[in-house]
């Protein structure tokens, strides 16, 4: 695969859970392997977060919509154990 930023570029939540479950992998599993945290990933997947009393949009960065794509393609083709 190689990036086409930014034609492709779309920071969803729904995106997000779509490539996620594509993976079928745990959150954890999947950010260990994106290097973000857990909980990073938890916030994109939910699209907002909370900062002082606040709700604030958390988006999906371009590396990491790549990341995920890449990871869901080999899902797919090679299988992921």
């Amino acid at each position: 695969m190689t990036p086409n930023c930014p034609d492709p570029y779309e920071p969803t939540p729904e995106l997000a859970r779509e490539l996620v479950a594509r993976i079928g992998k745990s959150q954890r599993w999947i950010a260990e392997r994106l290097g973000i945290s857990e909980r990073r990933l938890r916030y994109v997947l939910a699209g907002e977060r909370e900062v002082n009393g606040e709700r604030v949009p958390v988006l999906l960065s371009y590396p990491e919509q790549f990341a995920l794509e890449c990871l869901a393609e080999a899902a797919e083709t090679f299988g992921m154990p």
